[in-house]
């Protein structure tokens, strides 16, 4: 019964999948600013944002974050490199097929698919919260694809499975069905309240809320509920990659706890790592000139 509820509930968030990508690939979403393209797997329908030239460095967009919040950070970011901002499954604006399982696995490799045709190797992976748990996973299985690991906010398994339990305490989130009705729901309500507990840069927040509504009132996803109920449902130490990670965090977020700050660095051995202590969840959106001068440190440009 548990596996049909939660099937039931990918349903939810997935089912007219097919005609969101339609919509998407030729309204607001496609045509909003310069530089955004989709490309689509059998899976998902990827909405991505290209600018720059050299080294590819590739950030996910950490919902309910979509590509219109990401100028200040490709402007910066690509007068040195090739940068891609991607929208991960069934959030923003990368519609799924119906039905898509929000498996870890499964969710990782179609992601490696895309990083892999679009991207090409040796990127810089700067992927976002629990987007750096698929970050590591590709990185170890297929090291081709990444030269370096820039994981913001990111940590391990266990790392999440402590921030699952301090966002959702009552487990509704964790409900089949329940939590992606009431995430559909609450969403509109919900970013507000978010922007507020982990952004740092409070001056900020009326332009993040005012991105979302516009983002959200033309169709944008946050499937939030699906990817706590299965793709962070991840058990167990994720093999170590061989590239040199840096930890990047932003002391001022509210949404972590204590323990996960630059947990990585209690994983894996040689993890550098920088706190923005005036920053939040989203360094790379707050000060984006301060992120990239850390990461092209690290990655020696």
């Amino acid at each position: 019964m548990t596996g049909f509820l939660t099937r039931l509930g990918t349903w939810v968030d997935t089912w007219d999948g097919r005609a969101k990508m339609a919509r998407f690939s030729k309204g607001w979403p496609a045509t909003n600013r310069s530089g955004i393209k989709f490309y689509r797997t059998a899976d998902v329908q990827y909405r991505y944002l290209e600018a720059g030239a050299g080294q590819t460095i590739i950030f996910t967009a950490d919902p309910p974050m979509t590509l219109e919040v990401y100028d200040a950070l490709v402007e910066c970011f690509s007068k040195r490199f090739r940068v891609i901002v991607v929208e991960l499954p069934a959030m923003g604006f990368s519609a799924t097929r119906p039905g898509f399982g929000f498996g870890f696995t499964e969710t990782s490799d179609d992601l490696a698919l895309f990083i892999r045709n679009v991207c090409g190797n040796d990127n810089i992976f700067a992927f976002s919260c629990a987007a750096s748990l698929s970050g590591l996973d590709i990185a170890a299985r297929m090291p081709e694809l990444a030269s370096h690991l820039c994981f913001i906010q990111g940590g391990d398994p266990e790392a999440f499975n402590r921030w699952k339990t301090g966002r959702d305490p009552k487990g509704i989130l964790a409900r089949p069905v329940l939590g992606q009705l009431i995430m559909k729901r609450m969403a509109p309500a919900r970013m507000p309240q978010w922007y507020r507990l982990s952004v740092g840069r409070g001056e900020l927040i009326d332009h993040f809320c005012d991105c979302a509504k516009q983002s959200f009132g033309n169709g944008a996803m946050w499937s939030l509920a699906s990817a706590y109920q299965i793709y962070m449902k991840h058990k167990g130490a994720l093999p170590a990659p061989t590239q040199p990670i840096l930890s990047v965090w932003g002391g001022a977020d509210r949404s972590h706890p204590r323990e996960n700050v630059h947990s990585l660095a209690t994983v894996y051995d040689d993890v550098s790592y920088v706190t923005f202590d005036d920053l939040g969840h989203t360094p790379e959106l707050e000060d984006p000139h301060r992120v990239f001068e850390a990461i092209a440190e690290f990655v020696g440009i």
